[in-house]
């Protein structure tokens, strides 16, 4: 699975994310301009597995907002984790990137950069809120 876009908030909960990456992969691409966006990925109750290495996340623009919560991570996650994609425009200083309660050894390689935030609740609930995709009309009580 390769997610990337800045149009809307996207939450991906209780799936496998599976790498067949051959040399090099990446779970996540966001792209957010402003801090105002209300945009961003969150995968919450997931799994990664399969081949790697591969980054969990890149960040396409400035303000790009990726988050995992309880997920296990294999043995196959890059060094450091994430990416800020261009290393020349300091996202790694704009991008939220952040875990919450994740596990599996390659869960320290997701906190492997200084800007990789590791979440406290009140920090994380934001993401795992079915208001963070505004689904407290679509999504049924019982699946949130």
């Amino acid at each position: 699975m390769f997610t990337h876009g800045l149009v809307a908030a996207c939450c991906c909960q209780d799936c496998e994310l599976h790498s067949i990456a051959t040399r090099f992969g990446s779970i996540a691409a966001h792209d957010r301009n402003s801090p105002d966006e209300k945009t961003g990925f969150a995968f919450v109750n997931c799994k990664v597995t399969g081949t790697g290495p591969l980054y969990v996340g890149r960040a396409m623009g400035q303000y790009s907002r990726i988050v995992y919560a309880y997920t296990y991570f294999d043995d196959l996650v890059a060094h450091g984790g994430w990416d800020d994609w261009d290393h020349v425009s300091n996202k790694n200083k704009t991008a939220f990137f952040g875990v919450y309660k994740c596990w599996g050894p390659g869960a320290a390689a997701v906190r492997g950069v200084s800007w990789a935030r590791e979440l406290k609740f009140d920090e994380a609930h934001p993401f795992l809120a079915k208001s963070f995709v505004n689904g407290r009309h679509w999504i049924a009580p019982w699946d949130a």
